[in-house]
């Protein structure tokens, strides 16, 4: 874990001809030979109910701590390639019924699935009054099993379009597939953001996240929600910081093997990132 922090400090030490922006906005495309970086720190935390046939009614308790890194670079005529993978540092849930004592599930963390992304700008581009981008995200089945993978290979396109409405209003909208393999649920994404930059030092960006995931062979389709606000702060000529908060819900889904049942649950998330461009 020191070795990726001091790799990513030394590249912020010798990014030093970076221009003036920030690329963080998802119609946002990196120019030839333009390189960005983000390492993202999070925690998370929320709370459902739960019932069981053998059981009775409950309450989920699941507190994640976690991090992701990811490096980007511009190819040229409106391609960008991503890559990253995240570290989870603990995740660990907690189901409490009536009249018994806690039950706790095992303990995760570790590095999770590596992941790629390409994206390509079709129309518009920056000062342009409207945008739109397509990609495609690949995230392979790479953690060790007692690490926090997901135990799937994931195939993601995306297609996202935002408007320039002038005075630094630009809002947007994304939609995305993610379709995983061995039975896993697949899910749906819209979001749908505004980012405003205040000043040269401060942007603020809000979106919501609509997640509906299909039913599998061991759990029913549910949807859970997101309502996220973020900044984007200039803290030098090429580095960003990045806190957010979000708070997230989500409906009812019944595992069907033994009709244990969660849900509805709500929480929240914080995290701070940091973000640099050269």
């Amino acid at each position: 874990m020191k070795k990726v922090l001091v790799a990513m400090i030394g590249m912020l030490l010798m990014a030093t001809a970076a221009h003036a922006e920030h690329k963080l906005l998802i119609t946002d495309v990196l120019e030839q030979k333009q390189v960005e970086g983000q390492a993202r720190f999070e925690y998370g935390h929320t709370r459902g109910n739960i019932s069981s046939p053998v059981d009775g009614g409950g309450v989920l308790i699941t507190n994640r701590t976690e991090s992701a890194y990811s490096l980007g670079v511009g190819l040229g005529h409106g391609l960008e390639m991503t890559a990253s993978i995240p570290f989870v540092f603990n995740e660990q849930a907690k189901a409490e019924f009536a009249g018994l004592g806690p039950e706790y599930e095992p303990t995760v963390d570790g590095f999770g699935d590596f992941a790629v992304e390409a994206k390509y700008r079709l129309l518009g581009g920056e000062e342009k009054p409207f945008t739109l981008v397509t990609g495609l995200g690949l995230k392979f089945d790479t953690a060790r099993r007692q690490d926090a993978g997901t135990g799937t290979t994931d195939v993601s396109p995306f297609v996202a379009a935002s408007v320039n409405l002038g005075h630094h209003y630009i809002p947007y909208a994304v939609y995305r597939a993610t379709l995983r393999n061995n039975d896993a649920q697949d899910t749906h994404t819209l979001s749908l953001g505004l980012e405003k930059e205040l000043n040269h030092t401060v942007t603020l960006d809000a979106k919501i996240d609509a997640n509906f995931n299909t039913a599998a062979r061991d759990i029913t389709a549910n949807e859970d929600f997101s309502f996220e606000v973020a900044s984007y702060i200039q803290v030098a000529h090429n580095l960003y910081l990045l806190p957010s908060v979000a708070y997230t819900v989500a409906t009812n889904a019944t595992f069907k093997a033994n009709e244990l049942r969660l849900g509805p649950a709500d929480g929240f998330r914080g995290g701070l990132s940091l973000y640099f461009l050269y």
